[in-house]
């Protein structure tokens, strides 16, 4: 009767670890959810460049927030992953984060573009080189 109640018990904990996320996944599961980040990475950067001249400088902190999550899924995502680091790219987007918090309010969107499109490529090529790296396809 013990015997049966500590099984039971082990498969009641096991069972609630597989529930609550405490399987790792696999590494090519993890490098394809990275791949996957990287890429919704890549276009929320492009989202934040590409604007037109009716958008103001409150929309490029918009663009910025959207890259801001997509960085927070690539770092949740490379965490999986041991043999992995982001710290350049971490950088990289610390940088362009630090420049669209330094635009001043009035300046006229090409300004601001141009202002942060040296840490926008930045963030670009770190994020590139990563994808490169992990022989992610589109």
């Amino acid at each position: 009767m013990k015997k049966t109640g500590v099984l039971s018990i082990l498969l009641i904990l096991i069972l609630a670890c597989a529930g609550a996320g405490c399987v790792q996944p696999s590494e090519e599961e993890a490098e394809a959810q990275l791949c996957q980040d990287l890429e919704e990475l890549r276009v929320a950067l492009e989202s934040m460049e590409n604007t037109s001249l009716r958008t103001s400088v409150g929309d490029i902190r918009e663009g910025r927030d959207q890259v801001r999550s997509a960085m927070e899924s690539v770092r949740e995502s490379a965490g999986e992953l041991a043999n992995i680091r982001v710290d350049d790219l971490n950088a990289a987007y610390d940088n362009l984060n630090q420049a669209v918090e330094d635009l001043p309010d009035d300046v006229t969107v090409i300004e601001a573009i141009q202002a942060i499109r040296p840490q926008v490529q930045a963030v670009r090529e770190e994020q590139q080189s990563l994808y490169d790296d992990l022989n992610c396809t589109a």
